[in-house]
């Protein structure tokens, strides 16, 4: 077995599908089932509509952000309702179905899941959810309390800001 491949690995592929984001934050997202990627995204604007960021200008003017109080950046409590966000993306790429039977999907994200992304790779079958920073959304935990789901750190923040965090979800 190849040790180069971890989660540092994958994390790092993530971070270089992001780059092809074209809404104000570099999202991506990597799905990997028994060490090969079965999905990615990154978050953009639906299919054939117009992108947020064009290359010559820093947003679009119909770009729309609209002020949330129990999800968004932590920086500006905003949330573009325009893109489909990375997760999605790589969730309807995705190959495979994870299960007990034929082993979990592992998901590398650069930021944390949102409550909706993170109930679409629950039901692809992601079990592991790894991600770099971390996204505000009450509701998302709000629900994984509820169901009894679990997130787990990996890492110390210090030890964080060169590796990913880690999320363990358990059923």
């Amino acid at each position: 077995m190849n040790t180069r491949i971890d989660a540092q690995y994958w994390m790092r592929i993530a971070v270089e599908i992001a780059k092809a984001a074209t809404c104000r934050a570099d999202v991506g997202c990597v799905l990997v089932h028994k060490n090969i990627i079965v999905g990615h995204g990154y978050v953009g604007s639906v299919h054939g509509d117009d992108h947020c960021i064009e290359p010559e200008s820093d947003l679009d003017p119909n770009h729309v952000l609209v002020k949330v109080t129990h999800r968004g950046s932590t920086k500006t409590n905003t949330t573009c309702i325009r893109t489909v966000h990375a997760e999605v993306n790589a969730a309807l790429k995705c190959t495979v179905r994870g299960s007990e039977h034929a082993e979990w999907i592992d998901a590398y994200c650069t930021y944390q899941p949102c409550l909706d992304c993170t109930k679409v790779l629950l039901q692809i079958g992601v079990r592991k959810m790894y991600y770099l920073n971390a996204y505000k959304d009450e509701w998302r935990d709000l629900y994984m309390e509820e169901c009894q789901l679990s997130m787990h750190p990996h890492m110390t923040d210090e030890k964080r800001k060169h590796a990913a965090a880690f999320i363990k979800v358990t059923l």
